[in-house]
C-alpha cells in the first residue's frame, strides 16, 4: 500500500512539474506578445502547438479600435499571401489528378495567353515566383474598387501579357501576378470558380468553417480591421480592394482553422506524401523557395536545427505568418491586424516569430 501511495505521489509530481513547465512556456510567449504590442509591432492572435498539444492559444490588441473590440483566438483575420499556400495545394491536386503538369506551359491551359511568353513559362515557374513575367506593382491596381480588376482574365490581359523581364526559372521575382495566373488555370481546368474549388477541395473536407475569400463590400462577421502604427499611435490602414488579389492573397481565416490546415499538410491529408514532398522542396538558387512556400533549415536557441516551412502574408494593416516544422510536428501561426516586419525575419534568427518558435521548442 505504501509503495502504491508513493508511486501515485511520484506521478503527481511529474504531472505537476510538466504542467508547470508548459505553463511557464505559455507565460513566456504571452510576455513576448505583450512586449511586442507595447512597441506597436504586433496586434493579433497566435497559436503554438506540437502535434495535437496546444502550447499557447491567445490574442492581444484590438480587432476594432473605434469600439474597443478586443482580438480573440476566434477573430477572423485576412491572411494575405498565405493564400498562395492554398493555391499551390490546389494546383498539386490537379497534378495528382493528371489534369495539369508542373512542366506544362501557361499556353497549354490558357490558350488566349500571348504565346510569345505563354509557351515559355511553366506552372512550376509560376509556383516559385520565377516566371519572368511583368511584375504586378501598380498600387492603383490594388486600390481600385472597379469589379473588372477582380477578374483574372482582365488582369492577365491588361497587366501580365507583356514581354519577359527575365528568363523563366532564372531568377526569383516576387509577383502576385504569377498566382493570379495560377488561379485562372485552376478555374479553366476545373470549369469552376476559384472560390468553389477552394471550398470543395480544402475548406469543406477539413471543416474550415471560418475561412473564405474577402469581398470589400461584404459584411464578414468577426473580421478584424487593419491598422498601421506610427508616431506611437495606431491608425487605420489605407484602403485595399482585397478581392483584386484573388488566388494571390484574398483569403481570411482564424487560428483554429489554420491549425487544421497545418495538421492536414503535416499529415498528408490532402496530398500524397510524394506530392507534399515536391511542394516543400526548396530551390537554394532561388532563395530557398518551394511551391508556394519557403523551406529552409533554422538553428534555434535549443541548439538544434529544424526544417522550417514558412509562408508570410502582409497587406496594409494585416500581417500573417504560418510556420511549421514537420519533423517536430510544430505549428506556429500568427494572424495579425497591424502592419509589421517583426514576423518576417525568422530565417535570420530575429524578430517576434523567432523568439516564439525558440520558446516553443523548449516545451
Amino acid at each position: 500500500m505504501k509503495e502504491k501511495t508513493f508511486l501515485i505521489g511520484f506521478l503527481m509530481v511529474l504531472i505537476l512539474g510538466f504542467n508547470a513547465f508548459a505553463a511557464g512556456t505559455a507565460e513566456k510567449i504571452g510576455n513576448l506578445l505583450a512586449e511586442s504590442y507595447k512597441k506597436g509591432e504586433y496586434s493579433g492572435a497566435l497559436i503554438v502547438a506540437r502535434g495535437e498539444k496546444i502550447i499557447y492559444r491567445g490574442a492581444i490588441g484590438l480587432a476594432q479600435r473605434e469600439w474597443t473590440v478586443p482580438n480573440t483566438a476566434a477573430t477572423r483575420f485576412r491572411i494575405n499571401s498565405i493564400t498562395k499556400q492554398f493555391t499551390a495545394l490546389l494546383i498539386m491536386r490537379l497534378v495528382e489528378e493528371g489534369k495539369i503538369s508542373l512542366d506544362g506551359r501557361i499556353s497549354d491551359y490558357l490558350p488566349d495567353f500571348p504565346k510569345a511568353t505563354g509557351e515559355k513559362v511553366t506552372v512550376k515557374n509560376l509556383l516559385m515566383n520565377a516566371s519572368g513575367l511583368p511584375l504586378l506593382e501598380d498600387i492603383a491596381f490594388y486600390r481600385t474598387a472597379d469589379p473588372r480588376f477582380a477578374d483574372p482574365g482582365y488582369v492577365i490581359k491588361n497587366y501580365l501579357s507583356g514581354g519577359l523581364i527575365s528568363e523563366p526559372g532564372a531568377r526569383f521575382n516576387y509577383n502576385n501576378g504569377d498566382f493570379i495566373i495560377l488561379g485562372a488555370i485552376i478555374e479553366r481546368v476545373s470549369g469552376k470558380s476559384f472560390r468553389q474549388v477552394l471550398e470543395e477541395k480544402i475548406l469543406k473536407p477539413l471543416g474550415m468553417k471560418n475561412t473564405g475569400l474577402v469581398e470589400s463590400q461584404a459584411v464578414i462577421e468577426n473580421l478584424a480591421d487593419g491598422y498601421v502604427f506610427r508616431d506611437d499611435k495606431f491608425y487605420r490602414e489605407p484602403f485595399f480592394s482585397i478581392e483584386n488579389y484573388g488566388a494571390a492573397g484574398a483569403m481570411y481565416s482564424t487560428l483554429d482553422d489554420m491549425f487544421l490546415w497545418n495538421k492536414a499538410l503535416i499529415g498528408n491529408k490532402l496530398l500524397s506524401k510524394e506530392s507534399t514532398a515536391k511542394m516543400f522542396t526548396p530551390a537554394p538558387e532561388l532563395g530557398f523557395v518551394g511551391l508556394g512556400s519557403w523551406v529552409y533549415d533554422l538553428k534555434l536557441k535549443d541548439g538544434k536545427t529544424y526544417k522550417i516551412i514558412e509562408r508570410q502574408g502582409g497587406i496594409g494593416g494585416f500581417s500573417s505568418l504560418n510556420l511549421f516544422a514537420p519533423e517536430a510536428e510544430l505549428s506556429v501561426i500568427f494572424l495579425g491586424n497591424v502592419g509589421t516586419e517583426t514576423l518576417f525575419r525568422t530565417y535570420a534568427g530575429q524578430g517576434l516569430s523567432y523568439q516564439v518558435i525558440s520558446a516553443a521548442v523548449e516545451d
